[in-house]
């Protein structure tokens, strides 16, 4: 198992003023907020689906953990780095304010 250091430097950046992981099995100490930020990261930024019924407090209680789940899975694509295709065609209106 190994964690991405992509993901490291992200846990040790947002976990407020606790300083950085140095053992796998250390709790990471993060709150529902910083979990639900976490799951954004795997999925936009690192490409991995993280489902509702992962969503539990053994998957997140350690980076060891956490890398267990990320085990069993296969990144895709990150979804930061897509962008939407231009909408061409769609026209704009531009209001002036009467004074």
């Amino acid at each position: 198992m190994e964690i991405p250091p992509k993901l490291k430097e992200y846990i040790d950046n947002n976990r407020g003023s606790l300083p950085p992981i140095m053992d796998l099995d250390e709790p990471l100490q993060i709150d529902s907020l910083r979990v639900v930020r976490l799951v954004a990261f795997l999925e936009n930024d690192l490409g991995y689906r993280v489902e509702d019924e992962e969503l539990i407090a053994e998957n997140f209680a350690t980076l060891r953990s956490l890398g267990r789940l990320l085990a069993t899975k296969t990144p895709s694509a990150p979804t930061a780095e897509v962008k939407p295709p231009p909408q061409e065609g769609i026209p704009t209106f531009l209001a002036k304010r009467e004074e």
